[in-house]
């Protein structure tokens, strides 16, 4: 990741050397230790006091193992895609089940020195949740030998996340697409939660439907 703002340190000390944080997060016990080190870095950061609720974010861990499980089928197609939706599909089970709870930031001096500061300002816990999810998406990208993301100007504006804190409140499954907003991507403002409706891995699709087509055509 070559932007420095909105991003965390999730690396931990480990007792049995490195593992594959894309597999490890799969784990609840592992996922749970994560957030936990990432919302006390958050807290620290910003000088807010926020704190988890197990059981909420244990309701948003099963819900988007689910949903992961059932398209990670597509993963395949096109492995960076299909990350940034796992992400989004992350992203939305948090803002639905909230495990996150506190007061707003309280900024040094009173000012708001930083773009993201004024986030934190705005809605600290959907600020937690997104540096999360991208710090996550960004670590597991790096372990399948991708590009890192890259964070587009409305991932910094204030107007954008009152948009973004407006739609999801009503559709939760929204965050998907504004995820791809702020890194840059193709949102799917009209299917979000469908895997095979995402622009790069319909485009892959029909590229493999063409292979399976092509002997077959040539035979004729």
């Amino acid at each position: 990741m070559n932007d420095p703002v909105l991003t965390l340190s999730l690396e931990t000390a480990d007792a049995g050397g490195r593992q594959s944080l894309r597999r490890s997060i799969r784990r609840l016990g592992d996922f749970s230790r994560t957030v936990d080190l990432a919302l006390a870095q958050f807290n620290a950061r910003y000088g807010v006091d926020m704190a988890l609720t197990q059981r909420s974010l244990t309701r948003a861990f099963l819900e988007w193992m689910r949903q992961f499980d059932a398209q990670r089928s597509l993963a395949d197609r096109d492995r960076r895609d299909f990350s940034h939706f796992a992400a989004g599909m992350l992203l939305s089970s948090l803002i639905r089940n909230r495990p996150v709870t506190g007061g707003a930031a309280r900024p040094k001096g009173g000012d708001l020195a930083r773009p993201e500061e004024a986030l934190v300002a705005f809605w600290p816990e959907g600020v937690f949740y997104f540096e999360f999810c991208i710090t996550v998406l960004d670590k597991v990208l790096v372990e399948q030998d991708l590009e890192g993301i890259h964070l587009s100007a409305e991932a910094l504006e204030l107007r954008s996340w009152a948009s973004f804190r407006e739609n999801v409140a009503s559709d939760p499954d929204l965050a998907i697409p504004f995820l791809d907003l702020f890194l840059g991507g193709d949102p799917n403002w009209d299917f979000p939660k469908a895997a095979r409706f995402r622009s790069a891995l319909k485009g892959r699709m029909l590229d493999w439907d063409k292979r399976l087509a092509g002997p077959a055509a040539a035979g004729t």
